[in-house]
């Protein structure tokens, strides 16, 4: 091949390649193309989707006030409410009415006979039955009759006693305790992931800028190359070698710029519900703010885990519920003993029954009927209530196992979360450093290069090299305020350093 030859394919690969490299747009993706009437309605002046502008803050406010996952959690304490004022019902009296009218037709006669009641009837807070009522009895050619009662059952033994019978109540109760806690869990999670997820969309809009300067640095160095070939200062192989490098990193350019796209979906899906306002409007965010602190205190972070965590406060609670059990699996392993007494008063009159009821009591024919009593029972063997009562030891003794547990690994979680937190503290200094140094080595590797002195591959490597340090420091930077955000939730002040208030 002749050398003009070589020279003019040469240029026509090196303008091929040059044009393939060139810059992608840093304008976040557009909307999808709409229909004709809608793109008729954009072409007579239609304003384009807002940019959603976020911080920090106002993202993780979105997130609380949209976020689907606390929308549903926010149902749970409801749902406790419910179930408390089911368990409060059990106390209800219950108001009791009835009648009916009876024909009896013999060979002799018809009797015709009427009967009426009303009476409430419940339980109270001390196992306490009672029912109060009246009953009426009309009868043709007969008196009226009417008769009140009451009657009382009072457990002696078992089922005595507000711990017993307010052990559904109580319960109820603890299980809105820890549906607080859920909610507040899930509140912590989300505002974790919001930073979580704004950082790494902060850093991949940084990564993307630093992808397209190393892109932009070979694309360079291509040029001049190409224009040392035309001279016959370079050979044609530090001219491919430009132009291989400077494809290799536009294929990273296009990483990174998905890497965004990925990151602000991500982001998204926490701080909206609006699926429209999901896929198509661009996010553009300021920087997170700046995170500075010191060593961590372990200890005081342990201290304040075990007062704010959400899954030890619901330990605790779940705690208390053990003890309620065995209470009620105890009591269940008494005898029954039930002190029982009624009383009753008869009316009789001729003419009506309301007047029958002002002869309660009064008189022969209308006489009181009073009784005072016990019961006593108790199963043989009673197995069944013995073995309950067993198993809610067993389940408190096991339940207070799992609490040691769960310290245990509150102290480990907090004490990693540290160790994360300065480690990435430490390679934001490290990474720096590193970037300086790669930064001053591919000036000088540049100055050899003008004069002779380096190869066009060995500055490539010093320019690929600044940029591996650049985005380890942009790395080293977003894993330090993630592990912040990760060592608040561990210690469960995720919401007190976000400024973040639950009034639910």
């Amino acid at each position: 091949m002749s050398p003009q030859l070589s020279k003019s394919l040469a240029a026509v690969l090196s303008l091929a390649l040059i044009v393939s490299a060139l810059p992608v747009s840093a304008k976040p993706r557009t909307t999808p193309t709409p229909s004709p009437a809608v793109a008729g309605q954009q072409n007579r002046g239609q304003a384009q989707p807002q940019v959603l502008k976020l911080t920090l803050r106002k993202a993780i406010a979105l997130a609380i006030e949209n976020n689907l996952a606390i929308k549903v959690a926010e149902f749970e304490p409801d749902i406790a409410d419910a179930r408390i004022t089911a368990a409060e019902g059990t106390f209800d009296p219950t108001l009791n009415l009835g009648g009916g009218h009876n024909v009896t037709n013999s060979s002799i006669d018809e009797t015709q006979a009427g009967n009426y009641y009303a009476n409430i009837a419940g339980k109270s807070i001390w196992g306490t039955q009672y029912s109060v009522g009246i009953t009426g009895t009309t009868a043709r050619y007969s008196d009226y009759w009417s008769q009140s009662g009451l009657s009382l059952s009072q457990p002696l033994l078992r089922g005595f006693g507000t711990a017993v019978n307010l052990a559904s109540l109580h319960i109820a109760r603890n299980n809105r305790e820890i549906s607080e806690w859920d909610f507040k869990q899930e509140v912590i999670n989300v505002v974790t992931e919001t930073v979580y997820f704004y950082n790494q969309l902060y850093s991949a809009q940084r990564n993307y800028e630093a992808k397209k300067r190393s892109r932009d640095l070979a694309l360079e160095l291509c040029k001049e190359e190409e224009a040392r070939a035309e001279i016959g200062v370079k050979v044609a192989l530090d001219v491919i070698t430009a132009q291989a490098e400077a494809a290799s990193r536009e294929e990273a350019v296009i990483l990174a710029k998905n890497d965004i796209e990925n990151n602000e979906r991500y982001l998204k899906q926490l701080i909206t519900c609006d699926t429209r306002t999901l896929l198509f409007t661009p996010v553009d965010i300021e920087p997170p703010p700046e995170s500075v602190t010191g060593d961590l205190d372990v200890d005081a972070g342990v201290c304040d885990a075990l007062k704010e965590r959400p899954d030890y406060q619901q330990a605790l609670v779940a705690l208390k519920t053990r003890n309620i059990n065995i209470v009620t699996a105890r009591n269940s392993t008494l005898p029954r003993l039930d002190l029982v007494a009624s009383l009753d008063l008869l009316g009789v009159n001729a003419r009506d029954l309301a007047g029958s009821m002002r002869y309660w009591g009064n008189g022969v024919r209308n006489p009181e009927d009073w009784s005072i009593g016990a019961v006593f029972s108790v199963p043989l063997g009673n197995r069944a209530a013995k073995g309950s009562y067993k198993e809610a030891k067993l389940l408190k003794a096991q339940a207070l196992v799992n609490l040691k547990k769960l310290e245990q690994s509150i102290m480990v979680d907090v004490a990693y979360a540290a160790g994360e937190v300065n480690t990435a503290h430490k390679r934001i200094d490290s990474t720096q450093e590193a970037l300086r140094l790669a930064q001053e080595s591919l000036d000088a590797g540049r100055k050899r290069h003008d004069a002779g002195k380096a190869t066009t591959y060995e500055v490539l490597q010093l320019q690929k090299s600044m940029t591996e340090s650049e985005a380890s420091l942009i790395n080293a930077q977003a894993d330090y305020r993630k592990a912040l955000s990760e060592y608040d939730r561990q210690t469960g002040v995720t919401l007190l350093r976000n400024a973040v208030k639950i009034t639910h």
